[in-house]
């Protein structure tokens, strides 16, 4: 199988896209398949070329993929491949018929927008629903595809298989995951109001950034002033750095699935439209202390330490959100989801 994946990254809408492609990558490259990317201009080349895959870069916008047709024609002709994966919030019901005309389609969905037109659809988040996808697809008169649904598909990196899930009996260690791109200044925020809380003083605090932090310099001098805050970027050993934490603060992205595996209690917060839902659900099912939406609540960050100073003064509830998270996911997502796609498409 030669698979071509259409996904891209940039400090609007972070890097979830291509990192999950990625971990499907890693999955049908290891039963022999090829992937190449195909990406939108302002897509940085560099991480996804370190992980071993070609980049076609595309001359055309991200926002306006209807746009970029005629050349994703020519390069499925001159890679020869059999399927198309796509993973963006801007295509449109044009452009996956345009391309179901030329090749194998599949997308990864988990904002319902339409009945998409494709020849599989994937959507491995917790509140994934299939009921709702057949009546979407009957209410609309779209051949209904065929479906890969649920947090057991969770596309994860490999390292995430193994298990090392360790009882928690006290709070020391914290991480904090704002996301790839942080467009709404998070973790300058957490470490300005960390800094000035004695609750955290003799906490550990390692605060996860992405290459594209817009506040790095800020957040560099607070370190320097703090000695307990520290800051990594563009982390390749992201696994190590979620074991090390006794509990977790993340966007309620895909790094949500990696603590999932790793069994960490977690507060997860949103700060996109597509984060609510599964912040939500993740908070329903007592997994994680859901926080709330960042854009619409100005004691946010006062919210969020609250929350883990309850969770560091109940050991009991932290080992309770660590089992829960643990049932959500065990990180052979990325496998599941190469071996329903080998059965649906050939090997």
């Amino acid at each position: 199988m030669k698979a071509l994946i259409r996904a891209d990254a940039n400090k609007n809408i972070g890097q979830g896209h291509v990192m999950r492609c990625l971990s499907v990558c890693d999955a049908l490259k290891e039963k022999g398949h090829d992937c190449v990317f195909v990406c939108a201009k302002d897509t940085p080349m560099d991480f996804i070329m370190n992980r071993g895959y070609d980049v076609y870069y595309l001359t055309t916008s991200y926002n306006r993929m209807d746009d970029e047709l005629a050349l994703l024609e020519q390069i499925i002709a001159e890679e020869k491949a059999n399927l198309l994966i796509i993973d963006s919030y801007y295509v449109s019901q044009a452009y996956l018929q345009s391309v179901k005309e030329l090749i194998k389609t599949v997308y990864l969905d988990d904002v319902y927008s339409f009945a998409y037109d494709v020849d599989c659809l994937i959507n491995y988040n917790v509140y994934a629903d299939a009921e709702k996808y057949k009546e979407m697809y009957m209410t609309e008169g779209v051949k209904e595809p065929a479906m890969i649904i649920g947090p057991t598909y969770a596309p994860l990196r490999k390292e995430f298989t193994e298990k090392n899930i360790r009882e928690i009996s006290e709070i020391k260690n914290i991480m904090i995951s704002v996301g790839g791109a942080d467009p709404l200044h998070l973790a300058y925020g957490f470490a300005e109001i960390l800094s000035g809380d004695e609750f955290f003083k003799d906490k550990n605090i390692n605060m996860i950034l992405g290459k594209m932090e817009p506040d790095i310099d800020k957040i560099k001098d607070i370190c320097e002033a703090t000695k307990n805050i520290n800051y990594f970027v563009n982390v390749k050993d992201m696994k190590e750095k979620i074991e090390e934490a006794d509990i977790v603060i993340s966007a309620a992205g895909s790094t949500q699935y990696e603590i999932c595996a790793c069994g960490k209690p977690c507060i997860c917060f949103s700060m996109a439209d597509n984060q609510v839902p599964g912040g939500e659900k993740f908070g329903e099912l007592g997994a994680f202390i859901y926080a709330g939406d960042v854009r619409n609540n100005d004691g946010f960050f006062y919210d969020v330490l609250n929350a883990v100073k309850r969770v560091a003064k109940d050991p009991a509830l932290a080992k309770e959100m660590s089992r829960k998270a643990s049932e959500i996911t065990d990180g052979h997502g990325a496998e599941r989801i190469v071996g329903r796609l080998e059965k649906l498409f050939g090997r």
